[in-house]
């Protein structure tokens, strides 16, 4: 029997959850997981993210990685899964690098909340664009061209005699 693969699951949840259905959505997956025959090795909170793009009405996201040993039957199973529930807006399972396992640094309740970045961010945009009015940009030197390098090339290509010789060539094929 070969050795089982591990995996690694990527799924963002919906940030109107209360925390006991997340705990239930996630005991589901690693229930699923179990019972497709893999092993289930870990769960992590990776924190609420502002999405890319809007993805179902959602623009923000409660991100979780799981991982878990397995074969292609519990893949299958956990895409199902992921697909079926409607709290979780996108899941991807792939095949993961042993050398590049997430392991957490801090604990969930130490992980700043979506405000608080944007309330970070916002507070330091003011401070970076007075350093940058504060430091002296040099003038580049406006270069001077010649009337040959400014034509477009529109003025050297001649349209009439094109349209002539399909006409006089139309006609002789009569």
């Amino acid at each position: 029997m070969a050795e089982d693969t591990l995996y690694e699951t990527t799924y963002i949840l919906a940030t109107d959850l209360e925390e006991e259905e997340i705990e239930q959505i996630t005991g589901r997956l690693r229930e699923t997981v179990e019972q497709a025959g893999a092993e289930f090795v870990a769960d992590h909170l990776l924190g609420r993210r502002q999405l890319a793009y809007q993805i179902n009405h959602h623009s923000a996201g409660i991100y979780r990685v799981m991982y878990f040993k397995g074969n292609g039957k519990a893949v299958n199973e956990l895409k199902d899964e992921l697909r079926m529930n409607e709290s979780i807006i996108r899941g991807i399972v792939v095949v993961a690098n042993p050398d590049a396992i997430y392991e957490p640094t801090s604990s969930p309740e130490q992980l700043p909340e979506l405000e608080e970045e944007e309330a970070t961010r916002e507070a330091e945009e003011p401070e970076a664009a007075q350093e940058a009015e504060a430091t002296p940009v040099a003038e580049e030197p406006i270069a001077e061209t010649s009337e040959s390098e400014t034509e477009t090339p529109s003025e050297t290509i001649p349209d009439e005699p094109e349209a002539e010789v399909r006409e006089t060539e139309l006609e002789s094929n009569d």
